[in-house]
């Protein structure tokens, strides 16, 4: 179920990203999403998301985030693989890291933050960006 789930879930990720691939000469257009898994390594189209888009992707990363925190037996897995995906809309629509910055600190503590930083790698720098964050 779990790994059924997962392969549902990043299918999403390229259907929302139209197919992109790192070798169709757009990379740098695009807002790649490092290998995961078995899963290779893939570029998302970038395009311009309105304020509303850029708040719902942060809202649902930041839900999906607060549950990764859950305590055992949840699905932290499942809950990262989402997590994931809002991430991957998030930056593909060019959204403002404040946005972000702000639905985290709406649902997390700033040691909850950093609990999920240490697990959540795909954000790259701008996971740095906000673990750095005083009070963020």
């Amino acid at each position: 179920m779990r790994r059924s789930l997962t392969a549902v879930l990043l299918a999403a990720v390229v259907l929302a990203g139209c197919g992109g691939s790192p070798d169709d000469g757009n990379a740098d257009k695009g807002f790649t999403v490092p290998k995961y898994g078995p899963f290779p390594s893939m570029t998302v189209p970038l395009t311009q998301g309105t304020p509303t888009e850029c708040r719902a992707d942060a809202d649902a990363f930041s839900r999906a985030a607060k549950a990764f925190l859950r305590p055992f037996p949840s699905d932290a897995d499942n809950y990262r693989v989402l997590a994931r995906v809002q991430f991957t809309a998030f930056m593909a629509h060019q959204c403002d890291s404040a946005i972000l910055r702000e639905a985290l600190s709406r649902r997390l503590t700033v040691n909850q933050l950093r609990e999920v930083l240490a697990f959540f790698g795909f954000m790259g720098e701008l996971g740095r960006e906000l673990g750095r964050a005083p009070g963020y």
